[in-house]
């Protein structure tokens, strides 16, 4: 009789009513009889206490399939596959021929492009680095970082200041293949890198999708739970509206500039200093009506990055040395260069960019600087600059005029180049140091 008394009284130790233990209850959902701790307890309207119906696993069952179902990937009902994958075209100026030198491509199709910003360095679209030192190609020896990306030490020419200048940084791989290789549709917002299969050693440019933060999220999600990350299915998360960035709509894609340019962007400034720019740019080269007044820029092309406004704004912000006042030439770069790309043009100041004005329109049949001068029945050699005339000299023939006109302005191009040599980027100063005035110029 004691022991009993004694087992009623500690049934309710600190709190806890052990006498609950005993109880039990039906779940409504899955119909077992089960001891009442299973069932959550809850406060009423009026806090009076009661259990759920079901017990907590069939709760939490029903929780995880609300959750599954309200983030099940949906694609738009009318979802349009208006972005497309493309890859870049290389000027062939770029390609380092490694034939004649001691490195093994991993690929057929392995190709070493010139980085026009960095020093020495060609970048392979399979992440492979080489730098020019010594008198010797060498494969860089890359690191990996933290989270397993590959990433180099190279010197890149950047504005600091204001002035150009050359800064150690740790270029990734992925990072530059995808900008070298790879048409970005939204340079502004696909900071992200996804790798086929997840991985991130491979940095072949067929396997790297650039991607805003929410499209890499759900690429990531759907190959996690089905290892399906499938070119068509990123396509679609990349086209789908709803993982795109606030300020995009299907009106960012209207050729609203001469049939072919777009804005990229809603919330675009058609009177910033780079919108003017970018839209005289397209004008010059798909506007018929200014061929016929500059006929010299009949056939020239805008690259398909740029082709969207809000990618040629990433590139201007990065490129152009505020509170100056510069043209962007596409020819100095490369000579003859017809294509307008973040790999071919530059920013000069206007007085550089009016030295390689060649003035076939009126010279006529005479090697560029070369005249003839009725008067004294000689050939003349002379130059412009600034609006002025330099005369530098008469000559019997055409050819000892023309090589005058060629010393002297090779010269003054490279002195040009000295003067402004912290205003404009390396590769502007590189090319203008290595000018070659040809008699066809």
């Amino acid at each position: 009789m004691r022991y009993l008394l004694s087992l009623l009284l500690c049934r309710k130790i600190k709190g806890v009513d052990y006498q609950k233990m005993d109880e039990t209850k039906i779940c409504k959902k899955c119909g077992r009889i089960l001891p009442i701790s299973n069932f959550r307890l809850m406060k009423g309207q009026f806090n009076n206490p009661y259990y759920l119906g079901h017990c907590k696993e069939c709760e939490y069952k029903s929780q995880r399939a609300y959750l599954e179902e309200k983030n099940k990937i949906r694609f738009s009902d009318d979802l349009q596959i208006l972005i497309e994958r493309k890859y870049k075209t290389i000027k062939k100026e770029r390609i380092l021929d490694i034939s004649d030198i001691d490195i093994i491509p991993i690929g057929t199709d392995e190709t070493f492009v010139k980085l026009m910003d960095c020093k020495n360095v060609w970048f392979s679209n399979y992440g492979r680095a080489i730098r020019y030192s010594n008198g010797r190609y060498n494969l860089l020896q890359g690191a990996y970082d933290n989270y397993g990306a590959l990433r180099y030490s190279v010197q890149k020419n950047v504005i600091d200041n204001d002035k150009w200048v050359y800064k150690s940084v740790n270029l990734y791989a992925a990072k530059t293949v995808v900008e070298e290789f790879i048409v970005n549709p939204d340079k502004a917002n696909n900071i992200y890198i996804w790798h086929s299969g997840y991985d991130k050693q491979d940095n072949y440019f067929r396997n790297l999708y650039p991607l805003n933060q929410d499209q890499y999220r759900i690429v990531k999600k759907h190959y996690n739970e089905t290892g399906d990350d499938s070119e068509e299915f990123i396509l679609k998360v990349m086209n789908d509206i709803r993982y795109k960035p606030e300020n995009w709509s299907l009106k960012c894609l209207e050729p609203i500039m001469c049939g072919i340019g777009y804005r990229g962007s809603d919330d675009v400034d058609c009177r910033c200093e780079s919108y003017l720019r970018w839209h005289d740019m397209i004008n010059r080269c798909y506007n018929d009506k200014f061929h016929e007044r500059s006929p010299q820029y009949k056939g020239c092309t805008v690259c398909e990055e740029w082709l969207n406004y809000s990618n040629f704004k990433v590139w201007y912000d990065q490129n152009k040395i505020k509170g100056m006042s510069l043209d962007l030439d596409k020819d100095i770069l490369f000579k003859g260069n017809l294509e307008y790309s973040p790999a071919t043009v530059a920013f000069f100041p206007h007085v550089i960019n009016t030295l390689f004005v060649n003035g076939k329109k009126n010279r006529g049949d005479y090697p560029v600087g070369v005249h003839w001068d009725e008067e004294k029945n000689k050939y003349r050699a002379e130059m412009s600059f600034a609006g002025e005339t330099i005369r530098l000299g008469r000559f019997d023939t055409m050819e000892s005029a023309f090589a005058r006109y060629k010393e002297y302005k090779e010269d003054f191009i490279k002195d040009m180049a000295e003067l402004y040599k912290d205003k404009i980027p390396d590769k502007a100063y590189q090319a203008m140091i290595n000018w070659i005035v040809d008699v066809t110029d």
